[in-house]
């Protein structure tokens, strides 16, 4: 199946080499759009809008949504493109790249004040999630995962991050504001639980060993994911479905059920203790 995947790669110009040229590339995107955030954030005032049952988009989602388009239609020119904030221009085929984008993810912490959002960007190639980033822009902070058969690597600010520690036992857990400020979620889980907004954020958080789990109780959307999936597989992790199996990803599916995000044996753990039979 590797060397299968390996010649699928090839045969569409994005051998390893190329998928880590790319890299550089996307994280020069994904700070250029955490800048365009920065700088409708220093303005006196912010224009917000409101989609119809999903919550406010504000003119910084849209300002880093047209950098990223600018950067990465030009880095790999000819792929597919998913962004929550901008339409598709062709229907997305099977198989064919495709950048998945959330230009600003957790527009309700950006504007409450708190620094809990992120720029998050994955590549779908061959129908695999094969690189991603995240750019934390309150921390300066970027995280980037390269998915390459036989090449697995995540980076910290251009250093490699370690991978997890298979079979850890769960000592922290992170979730959403919602499910802790409203649904007390915090009350059912026997471990520290600590909230955070933007699931990009989140997914950086057990990627980095902040949190050994994010519990996501869902439903959440493949842009919302996609980067900080592709840095937690590179360190080890991936995100588990509450039946214990691993979830897929895929641009043609937007909607992503509830999960559980870190090693997915500390994953598993979690989902027992709370009730989960598999």
């Amino acid at each position: 199946m590797v060397v299968a995947d390996a010649e699928a790669l090839v045969g569409l110009g994005l051998d390893a080499a190329r998928l880590a040229t790319l890299r550089d590339g996307l994280e020069v995107a994904v700070r250029a759009a955490g800048d365009a955030i920065r700088t409708v954030a220093a303005q006196s005032h912010v224009r917000v809008g409101h989609k119809h049952g999903e919550g406010p988009v504000t003119e910084a989602d849209y300002a880093a949504d047209e950098v990223l388009h600018r950067e990465l239609t030009a880095l790999l020119p000819g792929a597919h493109w998913l962004s929550e904030e901008s339409a598709q221009e062709a229907p997305l085929i099977h198989g064919e790249p495709t950048w998945v984008v959330d230009p600003l993810d957790g527009t309700r912490e950006f504007l409450r004040g708190l620094p809990e959002y992120g720029v998050s960007v994955g590549l779908f190639t061959d129908d695999r999630l094969v690189l991603g980033a995240v750019y934390i822009p309150e921390d300066d902070r970027l995280l980037s995962g390269l998915l390459a058969p036989g090449r697995r690597e995540a980076r910290l600010d251009g250093h490699p991050l370690d991978a997890l520690v298979a079979g850890r036992p769960v000592e922290r857990v992170v979730v959403s504001r919602h499910d802790y400020e409203w649904r007390e979620i915090h009350h059912r889980i026997p471990f520290e639980v600590y909230p955070c907004g933007s699931a990009a954020v989140k997914l950086a958080h057990a990627a980095e060993g902040q949190a050994d789990v994010y519990l996501s109780t869902g439903p959440r959307s493949v842009w919302d994911v996609a980067g900080g999936v592709a840095v937690l597989r590179a360190v080890g992790g991936d995100l588990v479905q509450f039946n214990g199996r691993p979830l897929p990803l895929s641009p043609q599916q937007v909607a992503v059920p509830p999960y559980a995000a870190g090693d997915p044996s500390a994953s598993r753990e979690l989902l027992r203790r709370l009730g989960a039979n598999f």
